[in-house]
């Protein structure tokens, strides 16, 4: 069969001129975008710039274990609790209350005679109680300020930085009672209450108390925030109930309560106001709050992820950081939220970017911080590594 070679010819040029055509508008999209991309240039700049320079600015630090004094070795089987009071190391185990400096330097250790004891803290104050037993103590890295004996059991109680006690004890006439006491030990406030009371905070004057309680609604499980004034028998206000059960709460500096449940935390005025609720996607794994900061582990078990979630003083300062799924604890100390990962410890600012980072050999339960310091806490030992920031 023949071809007509002008058909032939004529096609190959309709091919190349749609070939041509092709190309032409791939280029012209190509420039377009390019220079999009540099019209909107300071918009995306700085956020590359950021993600390259989120990793470059943390501090790595060595995770060589402190020589000399450390480990320090708890002695007896029953567990050990450790917190720090200012610059001195407090440890709580069997009959006896250890003091050591933060260096490892043994200052003093005080026998106790209490079951199940119980260490809380706050500013230069320690106190010590029995859970479901009488007596309590309060004490300084100085001495022992008191010890006292209740009618009643204790079901728990904290200390605040002015040495002020509140103990939540059982009642036989009431759900339960709350009694305060002074930094002397004198007993300046008493509430026979009639609601299952799970928490109590001070607020930052010293002047009253919140108290956390329980209820069901439906089955729902309810808290509801109490604030009470120690000069006067009202309360001075009861907030609307969060559908959580309530596990923390704690105060920032200009008076706003940070209450943390189970599944969902709110911040409410020194009025009793909520100004904003976040209810989480997973399980809550772990809290800590300070100065009003709270950081949450939560994980979701769906999705199975891990995320570190950050509230600076408020639910619309949300910051999410997706973390090791190991992750079971975290700390906020000098307004970072530091978390201890799978064979690492992390600190965070609460724009959720990484500030330091410690590698550990071994593992650890928790830890505390102080001083450019890391106490971990092991099985039956207390170790220490630098952690600069």
């Amino acid at each position: 069969m023949a071809y007509d070679t002008d058909d032939v010819i004529e096609k190959r040029k309709r091919r190349h001129r749609l070939r041509m055509l092709r190309n032409f508008v791939i280029f012209l999209l190509i420039a377009g975008f390019c220079g999009y991309l540099y019209l909107q240039r300071d918009a995306w700049i700085p956020k590359l710039e950021g993600i390259g320079g989120r990793y470059e600015t943390v501090t790595q630090n060595d995770g060589e274990l402190a020589e000399g004094n450390f480990p320090l070795t708890i002695s007896g089987n029953t567990g050990y609790q450790a917190e720090l009071v200012n610059d001195t190391l407090f440890i709580l185990h069997d009959s006896y209350l250890d003091l050591y400096s933060i260096h490892g330097d043994a200052q003093d250790s005080r026998q106790h005679a209490y079951q199940n004891a119980v260490l809380s803290t706050a500013g230069k104050y320690s106190l010590i109680y029995e859970r479901d037993g009488t007596s309590f103590r309060v004490d300084t890295k100085n001495k022992n300020i008191y010890s006292k004996s209740l009618d009643d059991n204790i079901i728990s109680g904290v200390v605040s930085e002015s040495g002020y006690v509140a103990l939540i004890t059982e009642s036989s006439a009431y759900a339960c009672t709350i009694t305060v006491f002074d930094e002397t030990g004198k007993r300046i406030y008493q509430r026979n209450c009639i609601e299952r009371v799970i928490d109590v905070v001070f607020h930052n004057d010293g002047d009253g108390i919140c108290f956390t309680s329980i209820d069901t609604d439906g089955g729902a499980i309810q808290g509801t925030v109490t604030s009470v004034l120690f000069h006067q028998a009202d309360t001075q206000w009861t907030s609307l109930p969060l559908d959580t059960l309530v596990v923390n709460t704690g105060f920032s500096s200009d008076d706003v309560l940070c209450v943390i449940g189970n599944t969902a935390c709110a911040y409410y005025s020194k009025t009793g106001e909520v100004l904003g609720t976040y209810t989480y996607n997973g399980t809550l794994i772990h809290a800590s709050i300070e100065n009003g900061r709270a950081a949450l582990i939560i994980q979701d078990d769906q999705k199975h992820q891990t995320s570190l979630v950050l509230l600076d003083r408020s639910v619309d300062s949300l910051e999410i950081v997706s973390i090791d799924t190991d992750s079971t604890y975290v700390s906020v100390v000098d307004g970072d939220a530091i978390v201890m990962e799978n064979g690492t410890i992390t600190s965070y600012d609460f724009s959720g970017s990484p500030i330091a980072i410690v590698f550990l050999e071994s593992a650890y339960t928790s830890f505390m911080k102080q001083d450019g310091y890391v106490f971990l806490l092991g099985y039956d030992q207390v170790d220490r590594v630098d952690f600069k920031e």
